[in-house]
């Protein structure tokens, strides 16, 4: 073909494209991905007041006391729930997870490595339950810090839980329920509880009971600490020379995984006497054990201080006319029992002739009530409240105490920092005030000889 009949043809062919009818536009479509999950909310930055940094890791509250010239680290994990997560069939079921979760080893360690791990490192770690939450605590040296902190984590989180072990912890818990009978102070305490707490939750001890304890299987105590691995219950406070930052990057290793589930806690009903009782259990002992308990204000409560200078003052009092002058007892003494559903004030004495040593107490708490406190005795019961408030603070496990206590009774951390303040402000007026308005309807139990204390003086203030 000449080149003139070639350009011809391609002339052809470009018209007729040009007139080919046009179909509809291709827009290439982006490649769909797969839907993503939402991420959760980033963590709100740290917050540092003085020497405290407040600071939430996935849904768990973290607080870091830092205290430049201690050799020692304090870390306690509190999780809350307490007497809301048993009931009488199962009470005992969190203090033999806890004390298994902590001895047995881990899912990395078994007992023995764990155990010499632990004394490799110089430190400690055990578990405490109470009624309104647990808690977790290691203490140690600076530098084994950061590896005794993944033990504990590692003890809370994926604890080995080996039958072998169970049992063990079982016949020690058993023993020690064993022992709370035989022992009288121990005896009175659960006669007390059973009689403040009837049909209350509290009623269910954390120790539990034998029959509950004995019923318990390695698989509840499993199935049980699975429950509180929500963040959403958990508050971890740590004390000592160390950088908040570095805290928290720990916990956020640790349990950032952690699901936080929606923990709210229930509230607890407030008991209520209308009543002075007397209950008395009849044994053969040297002396007569005896308790006397009635409502107190909480903490946050407007007159909480004015009760904590109205338990001191008090004390004193009952030590010097009981014991001091009277030889009448070797124990007087006071109570003040702190919790989410009730807070409680009383007196407690041991005696050989309870009308006569109830008569003298009893005497004390009508002239709290009646009458002002002198200016001078009011003066040292301050002093000596602070000295003790203050050595109750001198160590790492002290400072970490302090916070947590604040923020899991008040909710906030600050509170026990403030207390010392609203005691010194306390008055002679306040103080009458707080006794006039609680000091009434004593709950008393009496652990002895029943026929040596007359029921209308103990139920007769």
């Amino acid at each position: 073909m000449s080149r003139r009949r070639r350009l011809a043809a391609v002339l052809v062919l470009l018209l007729a494209a040009a007139c080919k009818p046009k179909g509809p536009e291709v827009v290439p479509q982006p490649v769909p991905t797969p839907t993503q999950p939402v991420p959760a909310p980033a963590d709100p930055p740290p917050v540092t007041e003085g020497d405290v940094t407040e600071a939430r890791v996935n849904g768990m509250t973290v607080l870091v006391k830092r205290m430049p010239n201690a050799e020692l680290v304090a870390v306690k994990l509190f999780v809350r729930g307490g007497a809301r997560d048993w009931g009488a069939a199962d009470a005992g079921v969190e203090a033999l997870a806890l004390r298994v979760a902590t001895s047995g080893g881990t899912a990395a360690l078994d007992k023995e490595a764990f155990g010499r791990r632990l004394a490799a490192l110089g430190g400690a770690i055990d578990a405490d339950t109470g009624r309104d939450f647990s808690q977790l605590a290691a203490k140690g040296p600076l530098a084994s810090f950061d590896a005794l902190f993944g033990l504990l984590a590692d003890c809370f989180l994926r604890p080995a839980m080996p039958a072998a072990e169970v049992e063990i912890a079982r016949q020690q818990q058993l023993l020690g329920l064993e022992r709370a009978e035989e022992q009288p102070d121990s005896r009175l305490a659960i006669l007390l509880n059973a009689t403040l707490y009837k049909g209350h939750p509290y009623e269910n001890r954390p120790e539990g009971t034998k029959e509950s304890v004995a019923r318990l299987t390695p698989a509840q105590l499993v199935e049980h600490l699975a429950a509180l691995r929500q963040t959403s219950r958990l508050v971890l406070v740590v004390a000592g020379a160390l950088e908040p930052g570095h805290v928290v990057e720990l916990a956020r290793a640790s349990f950032g995984a952690v699901p936080v589930g929606k923990y709210e806690p229930a509230p607890l009903p407030r008991p209520s006497y209308q009543v002075s009782t007397l209950t008395t259990e009849a044994r053969d002992l040297p002396t007569n054990y005896i308790q006397a308990m009635f409502p107190a204000p909480g903490p946050g409560a407007p007159d909480f201080a004015a009760a904590r200078v109205a338990t001191t003052a008090l004390h004193e009092r009952l030590f010097t006319e009981v014991r001091t002058k009277r030889n009448l007892s070797y124990a007087p003494g006071t109570r003040y029992e702190v919790s989410e559903a009730a807070s409680l004030g009383g007196i407690y004495v041991t005696a050989v002739d309870p009308n006569a040593t109830l008569r003298v107490m009893y005497d004390e708490l009508r002239k709290l009530r009646d009458t002002p406190l002198p200016e001078v005795e009011l003066a040292g019961t301050k002093a000596q409240y602070r000295t003790h408030y203050l050595m109750g603070r001198e160590t790492t496990d002290g400072q970490a105490d302090s916070l947590a206590m604040g923020l899991l009774r008040t909710g906030d951390w600050r509170f026990d920092g403030r207390l010392l303040a609203q005691v010194q402000a306390v008055s002679a007026a306040d103080v009458q005030a707080y006794a006039r308005t609680y000091i009434d309807k004593l709950q008393v139990v009496l652990l002895g000889d029943p026929g040596k204390l007359d029921p209308k003086l103990a139920t007769g203030l």
